[in-house]
């Protein structure tokens, strides 16, 4: 992922553009990406500091710092560091400082080598492992021991890519409207959304053309903005993978947070969709406890699409089959929204869902299971952590009877 200080953006009056690469320094930038990969590839078994050192050598003109500096980035990102050494390393330096400190505290001369070798002993290596062990936890001394890298022209496309990402890491609010070849298509979307954690609400385009998403921003809120900002960024090749999109945002820019207003679209998929996207952490927990209860109801991922004209979407995580009659209910997970969407959902169930759901909510947005009333097509289901297989069940069960 980018920084902000690596993309090339310009103020527009009150829009923000991001600026394409001219034709003319493709050739360049293609060496420069082909550079980066080299040295990576070169360093494989090889610390970081090397690494580091090796880049910082390669004759970069002024004017390309910034994209250099941001190729080479994406390349570290794709590269994965661990520490070489077999031995503690805080403990290790435990061991020789406090040897050291005996040493002057007997008045002996200082022999740093012999206190090193006597360490040695003591694990049974060699002085110069002690030596190469002893501050191998810092990033500097981290071994490069695998690197998943594109080519250079991938890396030039996921630079581009990376660029409009690091704008929606400043982004107060973010709309898109989509369009796609078909229903699974959205819905892979939309868990892809909720795989994310997003804050977002969709309703139907006029005409059924497509759906409008909106979506909060990192800046819009008051904690965790780093994560949020960096799963917001994530979700936006999703929706570059529709068949036509289109987002606008407001975002916060440069040292000031001037306010201004970012656009992009486009009309072709950049990659195909993922049918097969992954559920949330407490979704996937909840299903893989569901079977041990043996329930007459069969739970599995939903591929539905719950629509309310005038009233918005629902995008249900799980759907539950009853095994004898056929009859389906859906559960929606809530865990980590707002309480604006848990009331949204609230409202569509009051306006009469032409569906069974179970909202299974969060307890720390202070929604009470009183809101909905015992006649309603939909029930709520407040969670203290995570949402009990056996308590969901006697909701669905009880939901279903209505």
């Amino acid at each position: 992922m980018l920084t902000a200080d690596l993309v090339h953006a310009r103020r527009r009056g009150d829009s923000l553009v991001v600026v394409s690469l001219p034709h003319a320094q493709r050739p360049r930038a293609l060496e420069l990406a082909g550079t980066a990969l080299s040295l990576v590839r070169a360093h494989l078994g090889l610390p970081r500091g090397a690494l580091l050192e090796a880049w910082s050598q390669v004759a970069i003109a002024p004017a390309e710092q910034r994209l250099a500096r941001g190729l080479f980035k994406l390349a570290l990102d794709a590269c994965e560091f661990e520490e070489g050494a077999t031995l503690a390393p805080v403990e290790l330096r435990r061991e020789i400082f406090t040897a050291a400190a005996a040493a002057r505290a007997s008045g002996r001369d200082f022999d740093r080598a012999a206190i090193l070798a006597g360490v040695a002993r003591a694990h049974g290596v060699e002085a110069d492992v002690i030596e190469e062990a002893l501050y191998s936890d810092l990033p500097s001394a981290h071994v490069l021991r695998k690197a998943d890298l594109p080519s250079p022209e991938g890396l030039l496309a996921l630079h581009d890519l990376a660029s409009h990402q690091a704008v929606l890491l400043r982004a107060v609010r973010v709309q898109a409207r989509v369009f796609c070849a078909g229903a699974l298509d959205y819905r892979a979307l939309f868990r892809t959304l909720k795989f994310h954690r997003l804050l977002y609400e969709i309703s139907r385009q006029d005409g059924d053309r497509g759906y409008a998403i909106d979506l909060d921003g990192p800046m819009s809120l008051f904690e965790q903005t780093t994560k949020y900002g960096l799963n917001l960024a994530l979700a936006l090749p999703a929706i570059m993978a529709c068949a036509a999109w289109e987002v606008r945002a407001d975002v916060r820019w440069g040292k000031d947070r001037r306010p201004l207003r970012y656009h992009l679209k486009g009309r072709k998929a950049s990659a195909p969709i993922d049918h097969a996207a992954e559920l949330p952490d407490e979704v996937a927990a909840l299903l893989a406890d569901l079977p041990r209860l043996q329930s007459p109801w069969q739970a599995a991922p939903s591929e539905a699409i719950l629509s309310l004209p005038g009233i918005g979407v629902c995008v249900p995580d799980l759907e539950f089959v009853h095994r004898e009659s056929g009859q389906r209910v859906f559960l929606e997970v809530l865990g980590f929204w707002s309480r604006d969407a848990v009331w949204k959902r609230i409202e569509m169930a009051k306006a009469g869902l032409p569906f069974p759901v179970v909202f299974a909510v969060g307890k720390h947005l202070r929604v009470s299971e009183e809101a909905l009333p015992a006649e309603a097509s939909a029930t709520l289901y407040v969670y203290a952590r995570t949402p009990q297989a056996r308590t969901v069940l006697e909701r669905v069960q009880a939901v279903a009877r209505r």
